[in-house]
């Protein structure tokens, strides 16, 4: 006998065929990137919405239990990739993707900066010759790399238009 809860979320999809494969495409790359699949595909599917969605309303498209949905969007909301909003007068979350596409890049960033910072002050105390000269390669590497994120992250053209 069929599932009557899977076949009814099935039913309440609105995600055309194109829809549904970018999302599991845009998750294919991500997953690698250390990305849960269900918060990949969370994301994937916020991209494409207009207007906020509720958790139910993202169970029925993507058809994953209300429990995996609620810990993607906890996850992805704590890396800035999705905003929880409340729905006036009741307890219901609704979840959009966050404004700016940078801001889960925003710690990177500033980690990427410290690296660079702790390898160039410690490189001369803590190696010489060709692996003093690598660690200076290695945090102008690092150097170069925040700038030119810090530099994309914060970009006008990035920011939401709303």
């Amino acid at each position: 006998m069929p599932n009557m809860s899977n076949d009814k979320a099935a039913d309440a999809s609105t995600l055309t065929p194109a829809q549904r494969h970018f999302i599991e495409e845009l998750a294919v790359l991500l997953v690698p990137w250390g990305m849960p699949i269900t918060a990949a595909r969370l994301y994937g599917y916020l991209q494409l919405k207009e207007e906020p969605v509720s958790l139910d309303e993202i169970v029925a498209e993507l058809e994953v239990s209300k429990s995996h949905v609620s810990t993607a969007a906890r996850m992805l909301e704590s890396y800035g990739n999705v905003r929880r909003l409340g729905e006036r007068g009741t307890k219901r979350v609704l979840y959009v993707v966050g404004a700016h596409p940078g801001t889960p890049l925003i710690k990177q960033v500033t980690l990427l900066s410290q690296m660079s910072s702790l390898i160039a002050r410690r490189k001369d105390a803590v190696a010489s010759g060709k692996a003093a000269d690598r660690l200076g390669r290695l945090a102008d590497f690092h150097a170069d790399l925040s700038r030119a994120m810090e530099g994309i992250t914060t970009a006008e053209r990035f920011q939401d238009p709303e």
